[in-house]
């Protein structure tokens, strides 16, 4: 199933099917029970959940909360809000703008991180927790059972 070149607000829910968008704006919705969801230029809010396949966001503007039971999580974005990852059997990829005021709170199996500059916090290799930039937006990514590998643009 697929939305592109949509605005306003979008429920997208299948129980077996993939779920694509693509240029979409607005408050979006997308829940499969056994694919993947993903897309791409997506603005707004989003709640992407997938109990066996992987979530794939390329340059998304806006707020996310994004699950999977099975899968990875590769998600670029500019948060406007929140951001909040979870995975319980994969890794975690995310690329976040380098100089936007962030509270970060990341944690998986092992954390893996580009430099961060303007940070007050904890890291090791399990943990990420603190501010960048003074902080500001809420970062959440809860890696169990999987590797986080987190960078900056």
């Amino acid at each position: 199933m697929s939305a592109q070149h949509c605005e306003g607000t979008i429920r997208l829910q299948t129980s077996g099917g993939n779920l694509d968008l693509a240029d979409v704006k607005g408050n979006v919705r997308a829940t499969t029970s056994g694919g993947h969801v993903g897309g791409t230029n997506v603005t707004g809010d989003l709640q992407a959940r997938t109990s066996g396949g992987n979530i794939d966001f390329d340059n998304m503007n806006g707020s996310l909360a994004a699950s999977t039971s099975g899968g990875n999580i590769h998600v670029t974005i500019n948060p406007a809000k929140f951001v909040d990852l979870s995975n319980s059997g994969g890794n975690i990829t995310l690329e976040l703008p380098k100089d936007k005021g962030m509270d970060l709170n990341i944690s998986g199996d092992q954390v893996h991180s580009t430099a961060m500059t303007n940070f007050k916090g904890d890291v090791d290799k399990h943990r990420i927790s603190g501010s960048l930039n003074g902080g500001g937006v809420s970062v959440k990514v809860d890696g169990n059972g999987g590797s986080v590998h987190l960078s900056f643009r």
